[in-house]
């Protein structure tokens, strides 16, 4: 089986595109995947997902608190916990 070559621009598309609605953990892996075989940066994307389960966050399941410099997101669905900086 032969596998299909993407420019860079064709997959940013596709990234953008899957980002676009609710995600599902499998299609949010595949654009993980898809960003790192052309070495293109998530930026802020990279944010809106659990990094150990994939599941996309939203005000179900995950919890947002701020606490002096730092953004503090737990995954409900895991309980993994991403801490970002402000600036």
């Amino acid at each position: 089986m032969k596998k299909e070559k993407f420019s860079k621009q064709e997959i940013q598309d596709k990234i953008k595109e899957i980002f676009k609605n609710n995600p599902s953990p499998k299609e949010i892996k595949k654009a993980k995947r898809l960003a790192m075989s052309k070495n293109i940066k998530l930026k802020e994307l990279r944010k809106k997902f659990c990094k150990k389960c994939y599941s996309f966050f939203n005000s179900k399941n995950s919890e947002i608190r701020i606490k002096k410099s730092l953004k503090i997101i737990k995954c409900k669905t895991c309980g993994y916990v991403s801490r970002y900086t402000i600036k």
